[in-house]
Formats: C-alpha cells, structure tokens, sequence
C-alpha cells in the first residue's frame, strides 16, 4: 500500500436518477433516510446520521453512477492524497468553494482514477448537524459501502492496493470478485469491484449498515406495500459474514441493507483469503441474485 493518507470511511455517493420525486420517496418512504435539503440544478440531499449527507440524487435524463465522496481522518490527510495524486500524475482539482458549501465540505479535491473513468472525490470536514432524525424506520450504524460491475477486478484491484490506500480482504477465486477496505476503516470492505459478463462496466450496489436485524426483517415486509423487487436476499454472506437484503429502487439502482460486518484491525489483520466461486457456497443461508433485471443496471458516468 503506497500511500500515506488515512481514510476515515466512504461519506457519501452521488447518483444521476431519472424521477427525482420518485427516487426520493422510495429514499425516504422505503428506506428509512431523512431528506437533508436540495443543492444545484434540483439535486437531493439524504443522511442517515448528523453528517450534511449521505446521498446526493441528481435530475437527469438516464440513470447513472457519478462520483463517490470519500472523508479522510484529517485536513492533513487531504493535503497528502492530494500531494499523492499529483504526483502519480491524477491532477486532483479542488472543487470551486461555492460547490463545497452547497455540498457541506469545507473543501474537497477530485480525481479520474484510470481504470474505469470513475470520479472520486475526497475530503475531511463535512458539515453536521444538531437536528436529530426524523425518519424512524430505520436505525443505521453509519458504515457504508459499494460495488461497480467491471471488466478487470485483478488489475482494478492491484491499482487500487498500490496507488489508493485500499486493502484487499477476501477475493473470489477468477478474480470474479474483491472485497477492498479503505484503510484504516476496520469494515471489511468500503468498496467492491465485480467481475460477470456485462456489455459495460455498471453501478452494482450502495449498501448501509443497520443496527439490527428488525431493521432487515420491517424492511422485508415493507417492500411488499410500496411493490419494490428484491434483487438479492435475506441471505448473508461466506466473507464479511454479513446479513444482507438487496433491493431494486425506480431506476434500477440496488440499495441493500446490511448487518454484522468483520471488523479489522489496524495491525495484526489475517490475509486475504481466496473464496470459492461455487454457487453453492455463494450465499450461507441459499439466497440467489435476481439476474433477470441485470442488463438494467445503471451506467458509470465516465468522466
């Protein structure tokens, strides 16, 4: 790992939606999210927590993954990825100061990693606030992650060791999968990059941590009133050890729940470990992925 910087956890991810009202209702209606406010050109604002936000929904004609906002440990950590970046040769831009507020940021950097095209964006203070949540169908832990379909989980994996600050926990034998954790974030992954036939690289999966496993189960039976697709679940999963329910929202983006996640240490971690790829070791509990919607999965805006 060749890099000096902390991260502290993914912070926030920001998504094209095609239906702004409708994404937003299924946010907060089925989710459990509070509505944190808007920004530019109609865009949403959502928290499960005192962060400014947690996801950022934006109006656009076609569905899309746009950006993931990262929180570094400190304002010297920020000075260092960016230091890092520039001299891996990813000119890191610092947002104007008019988009830092609108987004909560004191400031904040972006870069295009070269794997993928994908915009990642990092910062260290975000705004918080006092106001207590008012959605109570949920109690979220705060820990979050993602995954994108891609055409090389080996090489993104690598890249990602080397020249970002990840650690890889578990992988699937074919490299069909990883499972990379931001160091030193202790969850077991913040980001996961995976590896099926697909005609593009796509936005897989956002996932946020909860409390307890009522919060899984009211999810379940929520679904069923407001008619939303279960894309993967209950189940839980052979490597975090995880219990988990995906779940389709109107653009076909997938937003799990999960719950129960390894938690690493600093030091002393164990070694990645190389997981099967039968499908009968697939899911603990028998679960099989929806793949009848899989061509609908939302692109990765290119930057």
């Amino acid at each position: 790992m060749g890099v000096d910087f902390r991260y502290r956890q993914l912070g926030y991810l920001a998504l094209n939606v095609t239906d702004v009202e409708k994404s937003a209702a299924f946010a907060t209606d089925v989710f459990g999210m509070d509505a944190a406010g808007e920004g530019d050109n109609g865009a949403r604002f959502f928290r499960i927590g005192p962060r400014h936000h947690d996801m950022m929904l934006i109006p656009s004609g076609e569905p899309g993954f746009v950006r993931s906002g990262w929180e570094l440990e400190t304002e010297d950590d920020l000075d260092k990825a960016m230091a890092h970046y520039r001299d891996i040769g990813l000119s890191p831009q610092l947002i104007a100061q008019d988009e830092a507020n609108m987004l909560g940021l004191e400031r904040a950097f972006r870069i295009v990693e070269p794997k993928l095209g994908t915009t990642w964006e990092y910062y260290a203070r975000m705004s918080h606030t006092a106001v207590p949540r008012q959605n109570t169908l949920t109690k979220f832990q705060g820990g979050k992650h993602y995954g994108l379909v891609v055409p090389d989980c080996k090489g993104l994996t690598e890249y990602m060791i080397e020249n970002m600050g990840f650690m890889n926990s578990d992988y699937v034998e074919g490299w069909r999968a990883s499972l990379l954790r931001a160091f030193p974030n202790p969850n077991h992954h913040s980001f996961a990059p995976l590896q099926f036939p697909a005609p593009r690289p796509t936005f897989h999966h956002v996932a946020f941590m909860v409390e307890e496993i009522d919060d899984i189960g009211k999810l379940f039976n929520r679904i069923k009133r407001y008619d939303v697709g279960i894309q993967f679940g209950i189940g839980r999963h052979p490597t975090s050890g995880s219990i988990h329910l995906y779940i389709y929202d109107p653009d076909y983006f997938v937003w799990e729940y999960t719950l129960g996640m390894e938690q690493f240490p600093e030091e002393g971690a164990r070694e990645p470990r190389r997981m099967s790829a039968d499908p009968a070791g697939f899911d603990l509990w028998g679960a099989v992925p929806e793949t009848v919607h899989a061509d609908k999965f939302p692109p990765i805006v290119v930057a």
